[in-house]
């Protein structure tokens, strides 16, 4: 006779979120997210699908799908969320940590798999708010690019010639002490 060992740890219910940029081929894009992240929770012998929800968007959509996504984490339907990268998840690093923590005190935790960062790790807003900012300037030296007009500092650190210089930035997180940055350019 053979014995059934049944786990002690429920498994968790785990969703994918999937947005594309107006400029993106949906279909071939979506479908591709979609399939990757069916068989990535699919392969996981502790989580069970809970949903892949996935928008496609400008500046102006309200992402449907995205607030489909929350309103099931309310529900308590969601444990974790998978995101490709954090400027897929929110609009901006204030939105995204408002979200972020709103969730983690439902006890739903969000992976950024290109940062490599979990919410549920308790230094994730600390990462969160430079990854914003990073996602910001970037954003930003793209639409600046796009038009011809670059004025955005971080284009000319790319693009000048390269020489020897050391920059400062301090940062200031919400409930954080203040951090400078140094950054030396060689």
């Amino acid at each position: 006779m053979t014995k059934t060992i049944t786990s002690t740890n429920p498994r968790l219910r785990a969703a994918a979120y999937c947005r594309i940029a107006g400029g993106e081929e949906p279909n071939t894009v979506l479908e591709s997210q979609r399939t990757c992240y069916a068989k990535q929770i699919g392969a996981n012998p502790d989580w069970i699908m809970a949903g892949i929800f996935a928008d496609t968007s400008d500046c102006r959509s309200k992402r449907p799908e995205f607030q489909k996504m929350l309103r099931k984490c309310r529900q308590g339907k969601i444990d974790l969320i998978l995101v490709s990268t954090f400027s897929r998840f929110a609009r901006s690093t204030a939105d995204g940590l408002n979200i972020i923590r709103e969730l983690r005190e439902l006890g739903v935790a969000v992976v950024f798999e290109k940062e490599a960062v979990n919410t549920s790790d308790p230094d994730s807003d600390w990462y969160i708010s430079i990854m914003g900012a990073i996602a910001r300037a970037e954003s930003e030296s793209i639409s600046h690019g796009a038009c011809g007009i670059c004025t955005c500092r971080f284009h000319h650190m790319i693009t000048s010639s390269p020489r020897k210089r050391t920059q400062k930035k301090t940062i200031r997180f919400p409930g954080r002490p203040e951090k400078t940055i140094i950054v030396r350019m060689e």
